[in-house]
């Protein structure tokens, strides 16, 4: 649309020998749609894949909250302190969070901005950003770890699960609402990227995978000494040891906290970009 257009769009004009009414506002659909025409497209995704950085760095705060308090009520070492397990998992959470959030959001961010007359580019472009940033991410860890310490445990999760839980996310997305980022209902936004990470989550350890709580376990397990235990978190779920079931359901966990967070920031974003006419 040109500047022309848009103008057309969000000035209406009163009848004819009024004074045009300048100062009323333009209708929120009207206003998306102008401002959409005039907005660089890299400009939003460089706007939608920061928010939605900041919302896996979010979800991964609740995620280090949610295991930290479960090992923190029944530590295996009471020297730690529930404060110390607390922190410490919620630093590695944000840190996983911020990763994943990065990779999903910018892929899903620049595909959409690309190829924005074409439905569910976003759902590839998500996959194919976790998938390059998760498998990147892996590898640096497991050089890390083996440089470091002489081993590392090679399924710790990486690009696969990030490819099917930025996908499933985008997906979900998609199907909670029709239109751009910044249209249809947030709740529903967000509960479709909820529900699509949700279910990714769980299949993810069916399949064979793992997520942060499954990798968090292999590390454990690898390293003689550790004193991260997460068998206390399967004793929740019936379980003595942190077994398949509990993989599952924390893991769907993740991936809906991660989905509703990361979808929920760029809309949220999106929406105010378009109110304040620039990002602020």
């Amino acid at each position: 649309a040109s500047v022309e257009q848009v103008e057309e769009l969000v000035s209406p004009v009163a009848p004819s020998g009024d004074t045009p009414i300048s100062s009323v506002p333009a209708e929120p659909a009207l206003a998306d749609a102008g401002y959409a025409g005039l907005q660089p497209p890299v400009l939003q995704a460089l706007w939608w894949g920061a928010a939605g950085t900041l919302g896996g760095g979010f979800a991964g705060l609740l995620g280090g909250l949610l295991y930290g308090s479960a090992l923190g009520y029944d530590p295996v070492d009471p020297a730690l302190g529930t404060a110390s397990i607390l922190m410490v998992l919620m630093s590695v959470s944000v840190a996983a969070g911020l990763i994943g959030g990065f990779g999903v959001s910018f892929g899903m961010a620049a595909a959409g901005a690309a190829r924005s007359g074409t439905p569910y580019w976003s759902v590839a472009g998500a996959a194919l950003g976790g998938l390059i940033v998760g498998g990147v991410a892996k590898l640096l860890g497991v050089d890390g770890f083996t440089l470091f310490f002489g081993q590392a445990p090679v399924e710790i999760t990486g690009g696969l699960e990030g490819a099917a839980l930025g996908g499933a996310v985008a997906l979900g997305a998609r199907l909670g609402g029709s239109g751009g980022p910044t249209s249809g209902s947030l709740r529903r936004r967000m509960l479709g990227g909820g529900i699509g990470g949700g279910l990714a989550g769980a299949l993810i350890p069916v399949a064979g995978g793992h997520l942060l709580g499954g990798s968090l376990e292999l590390l454990a397990r690898s390293f003689e000494g550790s004193r991260l235990q997460l068998d206390a978190i399967g004793r929740f779920f019936g379980e003595v040891h942190f077994g398949f079931v509990t993989q599952i359901v924390l893991a769907g966990v993740e991936g809906f906290i991660f989905g509703c967070c990361l979808v929920g920031a760029i809309v949220v974003a999106g929406r105010e970009m378009i109110r304040g006419g620039r990002p602020r």
